[in-house]
């Protein structure tokens, strides 16, 4: 078969936080890269809805996330040089222990990770955070902190377009067909069915996995999950906040409101924010801060997390088959990337131009397969 002209080396589907980063440090490493966006905004989705936390110690347990110090030096680089310094507010992240028992394990975890956290005593706690409920103590992270999302994904799209790329918005990917050594991706826009032919087609879909019957191998899962932006109550004014994490988590933000979250609705009919959701999160954030309890509510917000089964880690790599189907070399999928995509993305978008060509060196641990 003869070699097919290639409009462009890669053709990323999606401009969410997986999308944006794969767009900038591709382009950035020379590759021509068109990035299309299924709605009329990039970030519309899960990245859209996410609050921004940025917790290197997560679960119960407080365990460091995947490749931490790669993942927090990656997180730092990419803003570096997008020129988003601004969206990536590095102050540390407060972990309120929820019981006597969570209050040991944060100790423990204190004294495992010295450099990353340091365990306040009930009393320390209340003094620096006199605003926080901590009568079991809490965990003090350095490194953490809080990013603002969507000014990110915009700061890398522009930092793409500076190098080459173009995105484009109400193209949605709708198949392919591999041919020719590359691929042929059909889009469908406003004006009609286009087929679209580059080295290689990138999957960052998110929840329009569902749409894409050839990703369902991986059988990827979808959470709900719904945040609000709160007016700062006046008994709050003035006080210095960190980002809170335990139950739920309030993240402020750069125009003095607090975000907070979140819901995980497993069984969702729909993505819209409901009073439910709306009541749990109030419920779960005034334990921590009570203020907020009878806060305004400015905005609610629901998207959809996805994640690989029995991972809380993304899936990268060339699109697994099914029983029978052998899969999809020239086709990638990149994302599911479940509640961590701000300490996942960037690190793997960073390693992503070297992978592409030596897809042998993928993490076992993020690579995409069959469940």
């Amino acid at each position: 078969m003869p070699t097919l002209p290639m409009n462009d080396d890669v053709l990323i589907a999606g401009g969410g936080l997986a999308g944006a980063c794969a767009a900038f440090c591709l382009s950035r490493s020379g590759r021509s890269v068109r990035l299309l966006e299924a709605t009329g905004e990039p970030g519309a989705g899960a990245s859209g809805a996410a609050a921004g936390s940025v917790n290197p110690l997560m679960g119960r347990r407080a365990r460091p996330t995947w490749r931490l110090a790669d993942a927090l030096d990656a997180l730092r680089w990419i803003t570096r040089e997008a020129g988003a310094e601004a969206t990536f507010d590095e102050t540390g992240v407060l972990r309120p222990a929820r019981s006597r028992e969570q209050a040991g394990v944060f100790r423990e975890a204190a004294g495992e990770h010295p450099d990353r956290a340091r365990w306040l005593a009930p009393g320390a706690a209340a003094e620096r955070f006199s605003a926080v409920e901590t009568p079991h103590g809490a965990l003090w992270i350095e490194g953490g902190g809080a990013a603002d999302v969507p000014a990110l994904i915009d700061a890398l799209l522009e930092a793409a377009r500076r190098h080459g790329a173009t995105v484009e918005t109400g193209a949605r990917v709708t198949g392919w067909q591999e041919r020719g050594g590359g691929v042929v991706a059909r889009v469908e826009r406003a004006e009609g069915r286009a087929d679209l032919p580059a080295g290689r087609l990138l999957l960052c879909v998110g929840l329009g996995h569902a749409a894409l019957g050839a990703l369902a191998p991986l059988d990827l899962r979808a959470v709900k999950g719904q945040t609000l932006r709160l007016r700062r109550p006046p008994a709050l004014e003035g006080e210095w906040l960190p980002v809170l994490s335990g139950n739920g988590y309030v993240v402020p933000q750069p125009d003095g409101t607090l975000r907070a979250g979140s819901t995980y609705e497993h069984d969702a009919r729909h993505l819209r924010p409901t009073d439910e959701g709306r009541q749990y999160i109030l419920g779960n954030v005034s334990q921590m801060l009570p203020p907020l309890a009878e806060a305004e509510v400015l905005e609610a917000r629901a998207g959809a997390r996805v994640s690989p089964p029995g991972s809380p880690l993304p899936a990268l790599g060339p699109l697994p088959g099914g029983e029978a189907n052998a899969g999809d070399e020239r086709v990638w999928v990149f994302g599911a990337l479940g509640s961590r995509g701000l300490l996942t993305a960037p690190l793997l978008a960073r390693a992503l131009p070297s992978l592409l060509d030596a897809p042998a060196r993928i993490p076992e641990a993020v690579r995409a397969r069959a469940a």
